[in-house]
């Protein structure tokens, strides 16, 4: 399920952390009023072996702005739109009934006023294979340890060879966490347009993150494709990555 809010800064304007995905989180648990949802997801989540996993996701902001590079800025202007997205159907709808509700929030310590507020499921026909658009870049990447025992992260190009391996594993960890089975079908991705303008290099909590946007193709069975419409795809959805909107 997901959540699309559109909302404007009071002040005019809306100035962000150029790498905004940390205040988007923080902003998502507080706006939570069912505190024992927020404490599950936010301290335990869904778990498989040793792997957590809040199965939610949220997309970058969308409007007008400008960025303040030295600053390392960013600022909005008039309109913004957020989509948030789970397979948590308790989240999306206590988060719509506050939005709704409640109206007048702050984000990172600015008035904003929330305008518009809609909760909608995929309702898609059922196909071979579905072309994708990132809405928040899309991350995968493996830890290891180097000879000298020091951990390193190594991030995955949409064009390596185990690319798609690498997302078809984070989507059977996710699908077992939740569902408490395996998933009994493949799933495969591909890119289709991704050039290297779409590599975005950010930061989480002072962790640096190598993430693309782009479209992609999935080739999937519908049911797989809609749990991925709500948790995301990849890595790190939880903090604001691997969101995607079908293209028609």
């Amino acid at each position: 399920m997901r959540l699309t809010i559109r909302f404007r800064p009071k002040d005019g304007t809306l100035i962000l952390p150029i790498n905004y995905e940390e205040v988007l989180q923080g902003f998502l648990y507080r706006s939570i009023q069912d505190f024992d949802l927020a404490d599950f997801l936010h301290n335990v989540g869904y778990t498989k072996e040793k792997r957590r996993f809040k199965l939610f996701t949220f997309s970058r902001l969308y409007g007008t702005y400008r960025i303040h590079r030295h600053e390392k800025k960013i600022e909005f202007f008039d309109q913004v739109t957020w989509h948030v997205s789970s397979v948590v159907e308790s989240l999306i709808v206590d988060l719509g009934r506050n939005y709704v509700l409640k109206e007048h929030f702050n984000l990172n310590g600015q008035p904003i006023h929330i305008e518009e507020t809609i909760v909608k499921a995929l309702d898609i026909t059922e196909k071979h294979a579905y072309r994708i658009r990132m809405l928040s870049p899309l991350t995968v990447y493996s830890t290891y340890e180097n000879r000298y025992g020091d951990k390193r992260t190594h991030f995955f190009s949409p064009f390596d060879l185990v690319f798609s391996d690498m997302i078809e594993k984070n989507f059977c960890n996710k699908f077992q966490a939740y569902f408490q089975t395996q998933p009994t079908e493949r799933v495969k991705i591909k890119p289709i347009k991704v050039t290297e303008k779409d590599k975005v290099i950010t930061a989480f909590k002072d962790f640096r993150i190598n993430a693309w946007n782009g479209t992609y193709e999935i080739q999937a069975p519908l049911a797989y494709l809609k749990f991925m419409y709500d948790v995301g795809v990849g890595s790190k959805n939880s903090q604001g990555f691997g969101m995607f909107e079908i293209i028609e």
